[in-house]
C-alpha cells in the first residue's frame, strides 16, 4: 500500500514504461491519420458541423499525443 491506496503495478521497470509509451503514440497517430481522412470525407457529404467536430476532436488528440512523447523523451534522459 502506499499514498493511501493499494494496487499491482502492470509497468514494473523503464523498459516496459517506454515500450508501452511508444505503443500507444503509434496508435493514437494512427487514429490521428484516420479521423483526419474522415473529416475529409464528412466535409465531402456535406457533413460540415460533423467534420469540424472531428477535427476539433483531433486537437485535443494531438495534444496528448505530444503530451506521450514528453514523458517517453523523459523516460529517455
Amino acid at each position: 500500500m502506499h499514498d493511501g491506496h493499494s494496487h499491482s503495478h502492470k509497468v514494473t521497470s523503464n523498459k516496459e514504461a517506454q515500450a508501452y509509451l511508444e505503443f500507444t503514440l503509434k496508435h493514437n497517430r494512427s487514429h490521428e491519420e484516420e479521423l483526419t481522412a474522415l473529416a475529409h470525407d464528412l466535409d465531402h457529404l456535406g457533413l460540415a458541423a460533423a467534420a469540424e467536430e472531428v477535427r476539433n476532436s483531433l486537437e485535443d488528440s494531438k495534444c496528448a499525443s505530444e503530451h506521450i512523447q514528453w514523458a517517453l523523451e523523459a523516460i529517455e534522459e
